[in-house]
């Protein structure tokens, strides 16, 4: 019953080493979005996990404030580690930030040009002082998907999506494709990065599937006008701790992290009942 309750898009996020042909990977996250009454809650999983090392850190934010009434979330391969310092050289996070932080956020054609150009930019200037065979793999698995980035964002009484995808090929003159941005109303609750595997976890389990505190987030049943913030908050919570239980391959964690864009009072983080932090 609970397979075709949410969207959701199958982006786990990773960051890379791109010192390497083969690259190694970093897996795991999940974020669910839930509208409600107030707004839009966002919340993300906080595991980053090095496959190279097999450690992980359970300490990451990777929910991004745009300003009072956006965010954003990054999926896939986020960045790149420097061999020699071991610190991020490529960091779509880092990138993006800054670019938000100089663009007033406008969803128009032209906003998302400039942003595209800015990622292509400095993904080359990443790329052209390294060796070829440093250069990080193809994820053939992934259709040759190098990171996802979505947008949150609240106008009026409307929440919005929006979708970038960022695909790169290596080849002596690097391949790197960059489709329309998707937008998309939100309407009921949507997953993304581990969604998929979360999702097959609930539709097989009997008793998980017909627990009315998940049946209530049913698309076909789910009303935001009478979800609140600590619903959603409290949703979010249960699904980060099943698939941090039962699914340990998909190396999400227990903490995380949400965040409310708020109709009326804007962006807002929130602890883990729902209620607004002053400072975090």
């Amino acid at each position: 019953m609970l397979r075709s309750c949410f969207f959701f898009a199958f982006i786990p996020i990773v960051f890379a080493a791109g010192v390497l042909a083969q690259s190694p990977r970093v897996a795991g996250t999940l974020v669910v979005a839930v509208p409600v009454q107030e707004g839009l809650v966002v919340c993300s999983d906080k595991r980053l996990y090095n496959d190279t090392t097999n450690t992980f850190t359970d300490t990451y934010v990777k929910i991004h404030q745009v300003n009072s009434g956006a965010l954003f979330v990054a999926t896939h391969t986020t960045g790149f580690l420097d061999a020699t310092t071991g610190k991020m050289a490529f960091d779509i996070f880092d990138i993006t930030e800054k670019f938000v932080s100089k663009n007033d956020f406008k969803p128009s054609p032209a906003y998302w040009d400039s942003l595209k150009k800015e990622i292509r930019d400095q993904l080359l200037a990443y790329l052209s002082p390294r060796k070829y065979s440093d250069w990080p793999a193809t994820d053939t698995a992934n259709n040759k998907l190098l990171f996802n980035l979505v947008f949150y964002a609240v106008d009026g009484k409307t929440a919005r999506s929006y979708s970038m995808s960022v695909f790169y090929e290596k080849a002596p003159t690097p391949v790197i494709y960059i489709p329309n941005v998707s937008a998309e109303e939100v309407k009921t609750p949507k997953l993304l990065g581990k969604g998929k595997d979360v999702i097959a976890l609930l539709a097989g389990n009997p008793k998980l599937s017909s627990d009315p505190s998940f049946l209530r987030f049913d698309q076909y049943s789910f009303a935001p006008g009478k979800t609140s913030v600590s619903d959603a908050v409290d949703f979010a919570r249960k699904l980060f701790e099943i698939t941090n239980t039962s699914l340990p391959q998909a190396r999400v964690s227990k903490t995380y992290d949400c965040a409310l864009l708020g109709y009326q009072t804007g962006f807002r983080w929130l602890d883990n009942t729902g209620r607004s932090v002053v400072v975090r």
